[in-house]
């Protein structure tokens, strides 16, 4: 069993063609809120807990959450009274964490990886992100890993070709991000770029999903069933 952070503060303003006025990660894919896709399928793969780190129409998430109960395990919500970045939202989610490690991810993307298997690669490890190997990574960041899977780089956009993306899943020690040193702050540039532990790279075949255009969000439609 293991425990979650889901970010799902955004506003979504590249999708506002789909959703509207709709928080981004409650736009329904098939009939239900990605969001809720998300949350199954973390409980399916183990999750005990999942805490949803909140700022764009707050209110309206935990109370459609409240009212719908979407997975059967515990829920807690953490409501940014402003934006504290990537970093600072997942630091202070953290503080309702109960284990020595958690989960990590986006409220707007999937990947098809094994969750409970992500949490089991990152034993003895310090930070873990999970890469999904793709035939085009010029669309999003790159990670580049020796044979043992250390991270040893991780390129911004225009790479061409084949390689392993950054799909924005996490693992990461508990105390590490607790005592990190800032309150606002990004975490994949001031926490990752220059961390010194272990970090490895979990890398799985099969899809990445990113929701935040309406183009990939028809995608989605299709490739989620």
């Amino acid at each position: 069993m293991f425990e979650a952070v889901i970010l799902a503060g955004g506003q979504g303003t590249r999708l506002k063609s789909v959703t509207g006025n709709l928080p981004k990660p409650m736009v329904e894919v098939n009939g239900d809120p990605f969001l809720y896709i998300l949350m199954r399928r973390l409980v399916d793969n183990g999750c005990s807990k999942i805490i949803l780190s909140l700022c764009y129409q707050a209110d309206y998430i935990i109370e459609r959450i409240k009212k719908d109960k979407p997975v059967d395990c515990d829920i807690d919500f953490v409501v940014e009274e402003f934006p504290l970045g990537t970093g600072g939202a997942i630091k202070l989610a953290s503080l309702g964490i109960r284990k020595n490690k958690f989960l990590v991810l986006n409220g707007d993307t999937l990947s098809k990886v094994n969750y409970l298997s992500l949490m089991d690669f990152s034993n003895d490890t310090d930070l873990v992100i999970s890469g999904v190997y793709v035939a085009d990574v010029s669309r999003y960041g790159t990670l580049i890993v020796d044979k043992l899977n250390n991270v040893l780089s991780m390129l911004e956009k225009g790479v061409n070709g084949p390689g392993i993306i950054n799909s924005g899943i996490y693992v990461i020690k508990t105390d590490l991000i607790k005592n990190f040193p800032l309150s606002s702050f990004s975490f994949e540039n001031d926490f990752v770029k220059d961390f010194n532990g272990s970090f490895k790279a979990f890398v799985s075949n099969g899809y990445f999903i990113d929701i935040g255009i309406p183009e990939d969000y028809y995608k989605a439609c299709q490739t989620i069933k």
